[in-house]
């Protein structure tokens, strides 16, 4: 059998004036001002932000039951006026919607999508699935909710609005590396659980 090799999509840069869409694909927030603080850092950027129909719902331990959360996803994929998706914080049940998801219509509007920890699990599924690039990095109820890193804030704003490759990385302090060296290849990111300090893509 021939395996048809799909081709890379890379969603288009955000602009100001662009709508951010949240959503809350795992984990429900512990604390409601902090969608507001989220809402209030990303407007006072020059950006327009749309929340998730169903955030701020409680299902057990999950933002909303796996409808609820799938459906949001795929209403900000399909609405035209949002360019970026945003997680607002990770922790338990993101793989829950994977058998859930529409890939055809995330394929069709491919758009930045933001997170880490939890949220591993959409981006190598959307990876899979659409070949779509999406940002391993901070998350808009947890990280842009409170004192921004500003190391984080830079390559965040950095990455997610220039077509411009963000070549070497000098770090304010130095990571930790099993092996020191150099490599080359395709980079998919991992479950950390901190995106202070870092951002990583999956392209």
């Amino acid at each position: 059998n021939l395996k048809v090799k799909m081709k890379t999509l890379r969603p288009p840069k955000l602009n100001k004036g662009d709508a951010i869409g949240l959503v809350a694909p795992a984990s429900a927030l512990a604390d409601s001002t902090k969608l507001e603080k989220a809402v209030h850092y990303f407007e006072l950027q020059g950006y327009r932000v749309e929340v998730g129909k169903n955030v701020g719902r409680v299902h057990g331990y999950l933002a909303g039951t796996d409808e609820e959360r799938a459906a949001d996803l795929h209403a900000m994929f399909s609405n035209k006026h949002v360019k970026a998706i945003l997680a607002l914080r990770g922790g338990y049940g993101t793989p829950r919607l994977l058998p859930r998801l529409n890939y055809s219509l995330i394929a069709r509007h491919p758009k930045i999508l933001c997170g880490y920890s939890d949220l591993t699990a959409l981006s190598l599924a959307i990876w899979k699935k659409c070949r779509l690039v999406t940002f391993h990095g901070p998350m808009a109820g947890v990280d842009f909710a409170g004192t921004v890193d500003a190391f984080t804030e830079e390559m965040f704003w950095r990455s997610l609005t220039s077509t411009k490759k963000i070549g070497r990385i000098q770090f304010p302090e130095s990571p930790d590396s099993l092996r020191k060296g150099t490599a080359r290849g395709r980079l998919l990111g991992g479950n950390l659980f901190r995106a202070t300090h870092f951002i990583l893509f999956v392209q």
